[in-house]
């Protein structure tokens, strides 16, 4: 706990050379390290975001430059300076997290939540507001993240990670995400009126997140935002207490030439929200932005397919697999969704299955279904492998999957 407290104070001061011929990665991490229910928390969301962003910058050949704003600079003048005081060149890459309490207001109309730092003085900055301002910039890619609400649940998020064998971290993910496109993201761990949980081993939303993101770089060879903000939310709903609580994430991608994604607002000034209203004011309102982007193959040799095939989209077989193992559903409910399986793979396709990084099965698909009919409460989350995967010629279903399932303690 201690050696975490001075993680976050330490790196505080910390600054990176700029070499004149690399670009710098700017990273700026607001966390509520002092609260007295999130305080354990968010340490460990800011030490694990720190460690995973470092490594992607410097995959991709970036300066690294963090900011973290914990204890006396936890406030809304210190995010203000920060982000007035931020200057970009056109190749870099900003990165805005939050992680800490938040709340909504029924009489602001935006669908991401309000950080919730300040208790008196100018109000607190809704986490659409700083995205706009940081766009703005005009870096080439910006990302802002809040993983926050008022609740916390006492659950404990899973610490492990289990890769199968044989893979590695490919940095040409990275490069796919943050340099082979312009714009900027916005995520937040809840919808308009809801809650976000956390327990002592972190916040539900940034576990997620990060897992999305590791699992990404040794696996899905043509990840997009949407696919990766999706997995984010399905391996979120693998914790009990956010599936139960029906924790939604949202999330807003504008990338460049991108003509569904929601354009920022350039006219908005960095402007608090009004600073007397609590969560307990907070509205319901479901509706989401759900823009989309075509995926796009990294690297990897595959099955030329014709211009009108449609690839399976990574989250939905995902999905399709997690729901065939989900133990809150019925065994009648589990085994009708079998019949979805025809979209994603041909009637003879054959199945890797890994448990955790050992290969145990080659069976067929059928086989498959039947294991996660019986086993669904064993099984925690499945994963599918797509390097380890075979597409048929027109490119549009596997022949060959693998699948890694990991198994409840």
């Amino acid at each position: 706990m201690r050696s975490i407290v001075l993680f976050c104070i330490c790196l505080i001061s910390l600054t990176t050379l700029q070499a004149q011929s690399q670009p710098t990665f700017h990273v700026i991490m607001v966390g509520a390290t002092e609260d007295k229910t999130l305080a354990r928390a968010c340490q460990l969301d800011l030490l694990r975001f720190h460690e995973q962003f470092s490594k992607i910058a410097e995959s991709i050949g970036y300066v690294y430059k963090p900011g973290v704003l914990v204890k006396d600079r936890f406030s809304n003048d210190a995010i203000r300076k920060s982000i007035l005081g931020l200057t970009c060149g056109a190749e870099d890459i900003v990165v805005f997290y939050y992680t800490g309490h938040g709340f909504n207001l029924t009489k602001y109309a935006g669908n991401f939540p309000i950080m919730a730092i300040d208790t008196t003085g100018d109000g607190n900055f809704p986490l659409m507001l700083i995205h706009e301002e940081l766009m703005k910039k005009k870096a080439r890619f910006c990302l802002t993240i809040g993983d926050c609400c008022n609740k916390v649940i006492d659950e404990n998020v899973p610490q492990d990670r289990s890769m199968v064998k044989g893979t590695a971290c490919n940095p040409a993910i990275f490069r796919q995400l943050f340099l082979q496109q312009r714009g900027g993201v916005i995520a937040a761990s809840s919808k308009r009126g809801q809650v976000s949980g956390a327990a002592p081993g972190g916040s539900f939303y940034t576990w997620s997140l990060l897992q999305s993101i590791d699992y990404a770089c040794h696996y899905n060879e043509r990840v997009t935002w949407e696919q990766l903000l999706d997995d984010t939310q399905t391996r979120m709903w693998s914790i009990q207490a956010a599936r139960l609580a029906k924790q939604e994430s949202i999330f807003t991608v504008g990338l460049a030439g991108d003509s569904t994604a929601t354009a920022p607002d350039s006219q908005v000034a960095v402007a608090p929200a009004n600073p007397t209203a609590t969560p307990a004011s907070a509205s319901v309102d479901s509706n989401a932005a759900a823009p989309v982007q075509t995926p796009v193959v990294a690297g990897v040799p595959q099955p030329a397919a014709p211009a009108s095939a449609q690839r399976p989209d990574f989250s939905d077989v995902n999905g399709f697999l997690n729901t065939l193992a989900d133990e809150s559903l019925t065994y009648a409910v589990r085994t009708s969704k079998q019949t979805q399986a025809g979209q994603y793979f041909v009637h003879n396709a054959r199945v890797k299955v890994y448990v955790n990084a050992t290969q145990v099965a080659l069976i067929p698909l059928d086989q498959l279904m039947s294991r996660y009919s019986t086993l669904a409460k064993s099984i925690r989350q499945v994963n599918i492998v797509e390097r380890l995967s075979k597409l048929d010629p027109s490119g549009r279903f596997y022949t060959e999957v693998a699948v890694q399932e990991i198994w409840n303690q």
